[in-house]
């Protein structure tokens, strides 16, 4: 079969225009979509942290959005000190005991519960259909470019 080639003439100055036009004419519909992806990310998380006091899982906390250049940030951060420890796993004294948990530590490594890595995996499986079907609304809602 002979080589076929097909030319989209434009599609790069479409996206550009339709960067612009969310990033000037709709700022804050895009706004609301990132907030939404991360309190999505938030709901994951808290679902995958381990909770024997649920004081870890309800710290999970959604930051305000900033913007950076052209890029929007928004963190999605626990403050609970021992959040860290948990998402990765640590070394502890074995035979110490723990006035807190009423008995002696067994294992000199305590494995990392990874809810934050694991939620992300979670979020990128849904991510891409959830943009298509945000792009689609807003195309469909809006007269851009």
């Amino acid at each position: 079969m002979a080589g076929t080639e097909y030319r989209l003439d434009g599609l790069d100055e479409w996206e550009a225009a339709l960067a612009r036009a969310v990033d000037e004419q709709y700022p804050e519909e895009f706004k609301r979509m990132v907030i939404q992806v991360a309190e999505e990310l938030q709901g994951k998380v808290k679902e995958n942290t381990p909770k024997k006091t649920g004081r870890l899982q309800n710290a999970w906390k959604v930051g305000e959005i900033r913007k950076r250049g052209s890029e929007y940030i928004i963190e999605v951060s626990n403050n609970v000190e021992y959040a860290e420890a948990v998402e990765w796993g640590h070394r502890q004294e074995a035979g110490r005991y723990v006035p807190a948990l009423g008995k002696r530590l067994k294992a000199q490594t305590v494995k990392g519960a990874h809810m934050m890595e694991i939620s992300l995996q979670e979020l990128e499986t849904v991510l891409p259909g959830f943009l298509k079907e945000w792009l689609d609304n807003f195309l469909n809602t809006h007269d851009v470019v």
